[in-house]
């Protein structure tokens, strides 16, 4: 670009005000205008106003964002408003500006080019906040984003949300006590209230009821002061009906009301709130319940972010108590934000026209928070494509969002979220639907399945899934091919307590995906299930974006899943958070390790076989805390060169890996340091790698799997019990320790932190026979070897052990059959060095941290060196394992965590470091395995956050 100018820092300021006010045409942005602040004659950069919503505040300046000048803002307030600012936008604008004319920086902005970086700076109790450490690069569209999410400040949003749950809460009970004083009608309502709403008890029912009446309320006024439409057609807002009845609301009056919204549709938000308030005889205090919520609904909306903020949603993993007996778990706003505008970025390429008629599916649908997000990335694609479309809310409601759910409140939660996005546009009608088919959404596993009826409003259609095309009453056409955006959390495990919706008749379904050749489902988690859903119905070039636990990454039972990713999709992307703490976990409900997968379906002929592929593994140190953080790190990961093997973002790390193996472990996922990705990478390709040198040394040994010369030992189920617990299997096991006369059977069942120090290890329970036949079995399956299945590094310090006669394995422990002694000596050297722990790090799953477990039957897939080759290498690494294994045996050791400074494993490291062709006496070598440890035991999913192991590394380094 030609600059011919000399843009002084005031008339960059009023040009990209006024471009920003071009951006979104209900802003009111001003750039430099004094006498602004209450009681400051300072000046605001930038202020941006719409109508009652929080204004925004912009600082900039040339070369750095403008924290300073920010910093000052806190706490200040415009003229003619009450609320304070507690965040504010820090701007940096490229030097390469200052040269500009006016018109040339006009033009970066309409070209959106990366000129700005920017922080935000904010207000939060123990002081400022200035988020991220490092500024971020932001085009032009982007600071319009920050702007939107400034408008609606989480810490204040979730504080008020909070507090409005508690007073929703308040009020249920009110209502709840005046239904029990109706007498002998108080069963026949609470029955009703409990069937409609889909709770198990009657407190769960009245208050979710209440929620639902507050989400209605909220909904009616909201069309009653936007909607032509609904204006036309005589309704009234809650508070003008009040006035009208003398200063009460009346049941009958909000009845007729909402039949009025459903005369023009939003029949998925108003159909449960109309049985429900017709449940019964909901007693006397009825009138004070209504007007309780109706000043609830004020209150809500004085907060102006239902645009951006999914309220209903919060209400709903506030108020309910049995989200994991339903298993609808919760998708954090900011997690939805992260995933959504990552995925959308894959239709930047797209026109306008274009944009505005992507089909997403969410077909687990929950809250509507993350097709929420969704919707929104679509709508800012489709405005930074150039897109006015007026009535685009309306034909994207009505044709482009497929959302589904066995849940009839998460149906009308959905249809409430995407509603508020735009309550001017009224809509007629929507492609939402509570599946009633006994496997809920996953009917869509059958192919041949296309039609799903019951969308919410259309009661009278029977509730069962169609086939083939028409335009039904009622039915919406789910065809193959015809999603653009897969988008979804879909249950990883099965609703508890009898709530067997969308487990049962599966069976018949999945064949018939067989028979097509869709192969993701493994049968053990559902949300296999709904990935082959997804991967059925998506377009070529179609995005696939899932939450799913983080044990898909490792487990050997996701193996036909990764599989068939890998040979479907392209360009695949795993996001995860290698945080310890619930408070940092992506998971709003459970504290599980999660990943976010993001994969573009490939173009052309479906292939019939795998496909070697890439994929690009990020890893954060802490999960996105809000909206813009998420939203951020979207954009920076979007950002990633495609020629980028590794790198730092703001919050973490990635790294791009090669899977040459069919559905093998995405061992990059989960870690945090890259440099230890690379080390185990090599380990498992034979070779060591060390990062010091950036040698690479061959070792002299392959790497094959524990599976190749050791049989793993049965499951506890056929081993037996403990002692007082429910009878299964062939032994009921009891603690050595409580027996006084030494059992003729013994297992390895527990796992003892305490006692199992060192790999040569004294069994922990006797067992009494229970079952004569099964027994004799077991008998024939003892060892002297055996496996941790649950390793936790933070306590546990032996992976693999050694018993002086046979013994059972347990619930702890796996035996290792048909492995001899000599084998047996390297295995559980090998898995008890570091070398060892690097790579079970990379196999086993991690969704807790400070753990590794391995599925049972995935301990035959654990690499393990070629200790049984018929070579010169082999019989070396077996003569020297037997040599020092004796004394190696017995030696006590500390928690695996603590390796880095445990001097009995560092022997243990050499010996195995010379098994595998290195010469431990080597200088370089002994440097290369310190760092090794050091590494190792700096992963949070090794030790866990635990403080006094983090303690014990800065001090270990420090000495």
């Amino acid at each position: 670009m030609t600059t011919i100018g000399n843009l002084h820092e005031h008339d960059a300021n009023q040009v990209i005000a006024q471009w920003l006010d071009a951006a979104n045409p209900d802003w009111n942005a001003t750039g430099e205008r004094g006498s602004t602040l209450v009681s400051d004659p300072g000046r605001p950069d930038i202020v941006i106003r719409q109508g009652s919503r929080m204004p925004v505040i912009v600082e900039c300046e040339y070369g750095k964002p403008a924290v300073d000048d920010a910093r000052k803002r806190l706490g200040k307030q415009l003229q003619g408003e009450t609320r304070k600012f507690t965040e504010i936008i820090a701007v940096g604008i490229d030097d390469l500006c200052r040269r500009d004319s006016v018109e040339a920086f006009r033009k970066r902005l309409d070209d959106n080019e990366p000129i700005f970086t920017v922080q935000i700076v904010s207000d939060e109790k123990d002081g400022v906040n200035i988020w991220p450490d490092k500024p971020l690069s932001a085009m032009p569209t982007d600071l319009v984003a920050y702007c939107e999410y400034s408008q609606v400040p989480q810490a204040v949003i979730e504080e008020q949300s909070e507090n409005i749950a508690e007073q929703v809460s308040s009020i249920a009970r009110k209502l709840h006590e005046s239904i029990r004083l109706t007498g002998n009608l108080q069963d026949d309502t609470f029955n009703n209230l409990c069937e409609i709403v889909g709770c198990q008890n009657s407190e769960d029912a009245t208050r979710t009821a209440c929620a639902i009446w507050l989400i209605a309320i909220d909904l009616q006024n909201d069309l009653a002061t936007h909607s032509k439409a609904l204006q036309d057609a005589e309704l009234l807002t809650t508070q003008s009906l009040t006035v009208a009845a003398n200063g009460l609301l009346l049941q009958s009056d909000i009845l007729h009301s909402w039949r009025i919204i459903e005369s023009v549709n939003y029949l998925p938000v108003m159909e449960l709130a109309i049985a429900s308030m017709e449940a019964g005889n909901l007693g006397g205090s009825i009138v004070d319940v209504l007007q309780s919520l109706e000043r609830l609904s004020q209150q809500l909306n004085g907060l102006h972010a239902k645009h951006i903020y999914n309220f209903a949603g919060e209400l709903w993993q506030r108020l309910v108590s049995d989200r994991e007996e339903r298993a609808a778990h919760y998708t954090k706003p900011e997690i939805a934000e992260l995933l959504a505008t990552a995925a959308a970025e894959r239709f930047g390429g797209l026109s306008a026209a274009e944009i505005a008629k992507v089909n997403i599916l969410d077909a687990a649908c929950g809250t509507g928070t993350l097709i929420g997000a969704g919707e929104r990335a679509i709508r800012r694609k489709h405005a930074a494509a150039g897109g006015s479309d007026a009535e685009l809310h309306r034909k994207r409601m009505e044709e482009h969002i497929y959302a589904m759910d066995v849940n009839g409140i998460a149906g009308t939660l959905t249809a409430k979220r995407l509603t508020d996005m735009n309550v001017e546009q009224d809509y007629r009608k929507s492609k939402i639907a509570v599946i009633t088919h006994e496997a809920g959404s996953l009917t869509l596993l059958n192919p041949e399945m296309t039609g799903i009826s019951n969308v919410l409003g259309y009661r009278n259609v029977t509730p069962t899934t169609g086939i083939g095309g028409g335009q039904d009453f009622g039915v919406f056409h789910v065809g193959l091919g015809g999603i653009h955006w897969a988008l979804m959390n879909p249950p990883y495990s099965r609703p508890r307590k009898g709530r067997q919706q969308a487990t049962k008749g599966l069976d018949p379904l999945r064949r018939a995906a067989r028979k097509g050749k869709w192969l993701m489902s493994h049968g053990s988690s559902i949300a296999t299930d709904f990935g082959n859903v997804s991967n059925i119905r998506l377009s070529k070039s179609g995005v696939f974006s899932h939450v799913l636990p983080l044990t898909a990454a490792h487990a050997k039972s996701w193996q036909s899943w990764r599989t068939e990713l890998e040979k479907d999709f392209q360009d695949i992307v795993a996001i995860t958070n290698v945080a310890a703490s619930e408070l940092q976990s992506m998971s709003a409900d459970t504290g599980m390790g999660e990943m976010l997968v993001i994969a573009t379906k490939r173009d052309g002929v479906r292939p019939s076989e795998w496909q070697e592929t890439d994929l690009l593994c990020v890893n954060l140190h802490m999960a996105p805390q809000t909206l813009a953080e998420g939203y951020a790190l979207a954009r920076e990961i979007t950002g990633i060169p495609q020629d980028a093997s590794f790198g730092l973002l703001t919050d973490g790390s990635y790294i791009r890996t090669p899977q040459v193996k069919a559905g093998e472990p995405w061992g990059a996922v989960g870690g945090s340091n890259n440099e230890l990705t690379a080390v185990s990478l090599e380990l498992l390709n034979g070779k060591a790698y060390d990062p010091l040198s950036l040698a690479t040394r061959e070792l002299a040994l392959p790497m094959a799997t524990l599976g190749r010369f050791a049989e793993t030992g049965p499951t506890h189920h056929l081993i037996g019990h403990p002692k007082g617990s429910e009878p299964i299997g062939a032994f009921e096991w009891t603690p050595l320790e409580e027996l006084s006369v030494a059992p003729s059977q013994q297992s390895m069942w527990a796992a003892n932190g305490k006692t199992q120090t060192g790999i040569f290890t004294q069994p922990t329970h006797g067992g009494a026979i229970v079952d004569n036949d099964l027994a004799k079995q077991m008998v024939s399956e003892r060892s002297q070897w055996h496996i941790s299945r649950n390793l936790r590094w933070t306590s546990q310090a032996v992976a693999s052990v050694k018993t002086a006669m046979p013994t059972h394995g347990g619930r702890a422990w796996n035996a290792l059959q048909e492995m001899s002694d000599n084998i047996g000596q390297c295995t559980a050297l090998f898995y008890n060095s570091v070398f060892g722990g690097i790579v079970r790090n990379s196999y086993g799953q991690s969704t807790q941290s400070g753990r590794a477990t391995i599925q049972v039957n995935a301990i035959p897939g654990l690499p393990c060196p070629a200790f049984h080759a018929d070579t010169d290498e082999g019989q070396r690494a077996r003569d020297i394992a037997a040599r020092h294994f004796d004394e190696l045996a017995n030696l006590k050791l500390e928690p695996f965590a603590y390796c880095f400074r445990d001097e009995n494993r560092h022997r243990i490291d050499s010996v195995v470091a010379e098994m595998l062709g290195l010469d431990a006496e080597d200088g370089a070598i002994q440097a290369m395995l310190a760092h090794y440890r050091l590494l190792f035991a700096s992963e949070p999913n090794v030790n866990g956050r635990n403080k006094a192991i983090v303690n014990a590394l800065g001090e270990y380094r420090n000495g």
